[in-house]
């Protein structure tokens, strides 16, 4: 896909990944719609990007992805504002460990409603544009760790919905890709958490070698413009960059 005159939705868009994915996607020529549920922190780093990348080009919607008519109200905006959406990019994630129930629904529900969001509005056989829908998930959701268990499974879970969807057969016609990007950590600040937030949170930061967010935003650059990625987790590490990972699903005897 190239990016040029494209609309890309992203949630989490305020800061951390989702602003330099916002940042990258305009410097080549895409349009954006950044939601996020920190207003102030969206307004500023949409005001922020308008006045580098045009003001017709980048808006802030307000949006709590557990919400869901404020989700479903924040998609609209985008396609009344733009026409229509080409790159979802369910983004928004939390790790906190003492509220388990919403560390769920954010990382894993609201990526299922987003998903389907996205899907339904860009089939081709249903009369969409076609399109890639991108799904922020874990090193975690591939390698079980101590620290985050339920952080960790509710990414696990994000990548074998997207894998599983990318499968179907019927996405052939509805031309939607379907990719997860699996990084480890990296500094931002969804990072900077308190010490009960995870488990033995002084370990896990001495443990982790931490990829770069240039390196992150260069795996959601590879999903959105090489159409031959679907189905695949795109792992990002700090020494080996970005390293595609696709499982074959197994037929039952």
């Amino acid at each position: 896909m190239q990016l040029k005159d494209k609309v890309v939705f992203i949630t989490g868009g305020a800061q951390g990944f989702g602003k330099a994915i916002a940042e990258a996607v305009l410097k080549k020529g895409a349009k954006v719609c950044l939601a996020d549920v920190k207003r102030d922190q969206g307004e500023a780093t949409a005001k922020e990007l308008q006045t580098s990348s045009g003001a017709d080009n980048v808006f802030f919607v307000k949006c709590d992805v557990t919400n869901v008519a404020e989700f479903e109200d924040a998609f609209k905006a985008a396609v009344s504002r733009f026409g229509h959406v080409d790159v979802m990019c369910n983004n928004a994630g939390i790790v906190d460990e003492r509220i388990w129930e919403k560390e769920l629904e954010i990382n894993f529900t609201a990526v299922v409603r987003g998903t389907m969001m996205a899907l339904n509005h860009m089939r081709k056989d249903k009369g969409g544009r076609g399109g890639v829908i991108i799904n922020t998930a874990s090193m975690a959701a591939l390698l079980p760790t101590y620290w985050f268990p339920v952080y960790g499974a509710s990414k696990s879970a994000v990548y074998h919905f997207t894998s599983s969807w990318a499968q179907n057969p019927d996405m052939k016609a509805a031309e939607v890709r379907l990719v997860s990007i699996c990084p480890t950590g990296a500094r931002t600040a969804f990072f900077d958490m308190d010490d009960d937030q995870i488990m033995q949170r002084e370990h896990f930061i001495a443990q982790t070698v931490f990829c770069t967010v240039d390196q992150v935003v260069g795996a959601f650059l590879l999903a959105m413009q090489d159409d031959t990625i679907n189905g695949t987790a795109l792992t990002v590490r700090s020494k080996e960059g970005v390293v595609k990972m696709k499982l074959s699903m197994v037929p039952v005897e």
